[in-house]
């Protein structure tokens, strides 16, 4: 075996993700959501439920511990007794301060984007708290995600690395084409995701600049998505791929949207952008989640259409996956779909068999199929060395 075969980082077991680590929440992780986002008449009897599960607050998983600041917002309507209360507005107050210092940062770490010249749009929590009127407090942001328009995507790159920025991960060169993102970190310590595609899964992505709309962020102004495009990425984009640190954000953040900006849904438009690979079957089930749970105002008919739509078995495995979080099988059913995607984006770059897909995306990125073989060769070996399971 060469020496090819052992480039890769070893691998590393992946522990399953826990239920409070799933796109859907738990009963007392959904309590804790209605106390947090809906009115009095939802959210105290929401938190009493909560409250009569005998789990103290600062005990909490780490995604239900994320709403704290939504609750301090939502006190008076969830009806949050005295003894609660200095908890959560200690997490808020944190959340403010360091938000402040955070986006303060973000206009310092993307100006080489904008000497360039490149069209920047802030996406994620940054756009979440500017659609919102600038809430600060809203919800913690611990770095900053921007998407430039995936034909300057390394002309950004190169204006970032010029400036001395440098990858996260060591020899981790932006993955253009593979990934949707390069996380790379600012001379001054800020950490900054590039985007080029809006969803982990490869698509056209260049409705998201023809629709951005400018906002206020710490009273400078900036490009965020359209409402639409927001409430698309939150809800499609946590049925994508691994799952995210703050599984329940999605939720969260719908919410905010259909409470502040909901005349500024196009329903239309939206079931327009669904056609893009990928997002069928997650835009489905979360938009009839947030309305069977929540009373969320989705358009009967945006769900009818939505589940007409033809639906691909790889798309459907990959959304499984992200549901159910398998043992065995994340990763190959979540390389199937990327495959699929990219192949639609970009047939000619892309090769049309799954070997060479895997052979240009993962390991050393030789883009060579025989190192595949060799370097799961060199895994098995190790695993039989160790009596460890083959697979898992």
């Amino acid at each position: 075996m060469t020496r090819r075969a052992l480039r890769a980082a070893p691998p590393v077991r992946r522990p399953r993700t826990s239920p409070e680590g799933r796109p859907f929440p738990t009963e007392a992780q959904l309590d804790l959501l209605k106390a947090a986002v809906l009115p009095a008449e939802q959210a105290a009897p929401a938190w009493r439920r909560w409250k009569s599960r005998g789990i103290p607050l600062v005990e909490v998983d780490d995604a239900s511990g994320r709403l704290f600041s939504q609750l301090w917002i939502n006190r008076s309507a969830a009806a949050i007794g005295d003894e609660d209360l200095p908890l959560i507005k200690g997490v808020y107050r944190q959340a403010l301060a360091s938000n402040a210092v955070t986006l303060n940062s973000a206009f310092q770490t993307t100006q080489p984007l904008t000497d360039a010249g490149i069209p920047v749009v802030f996406i994620k929590g940054a756009a979440m708290i500017a659609a919102s009127g600038g809430r600060l407090g809203l919800r913690r942001i611990v770095d900053v995600d921007v998407i430039v328009p995936e034909a300057d995507a390394e002309w950004a790159a190169t204006a970032l690395m010029a400036a001395g920025y440098r990858e996260k991960r060591i020899a981790e060169p932006p993955p253009f084409g593979l990934r949707h993102a390069w996380t790379c970190m600012a001379p001054n310590g800020s950490e900054l995701d590039l985007h080029w595609w809006a969803y982990k899964t490869a698509g056209d992505d260049r409705c998201v600049f023809e629709t951005a709309r400018p906002a206020t962020l710490l009273a400078r102004t900036v490009l965020i998505p359209s409402t639409t495009e927001m409430l698309a990425m939150t809800v499609a984009g946590a049925f994508l791929g691994a799952h995210p640190d703050s599984p329940l954000r999605w939720i969260a953040d719908a919410m905010v949207l259909l409470a502040v900006e909901e005349d500024h849904i196009e329903w239309d438009v939206l079931l327009q952008r669904a056609w893009r690979p990928g997002l069928t079957l997650g835009l489905l089930a979360g938009l009839e989640f947030l309305a069977r749970e929540f009373d969320a105002p989705i358009p009967p008919y945006v769900l009818a259409d939505l589940r007409r739509r033809p639906v691909t078995l790889r798309e459907r495995g990959a959304h499984w996956a992200a549901c159910h979080d398998p043992r065995v099988g994340l990763m190959m059913l979540h390389h199937l779909e990327m495959h699929r995607t990219r192949r639609l984006h970009n047939p000619a770059g892309v090769p049309r068999d799954f070997l060479g897909h895997l052979a240009q995306s993962t390991g050393a990125r030789t883009g060579k199929r025989r190192d595949i073989f060799e370097r799961h060769a060199v895994l098995v070996l190790q695993r039989i060395i160790k009596r460890e399971p083959l697979l898992r």
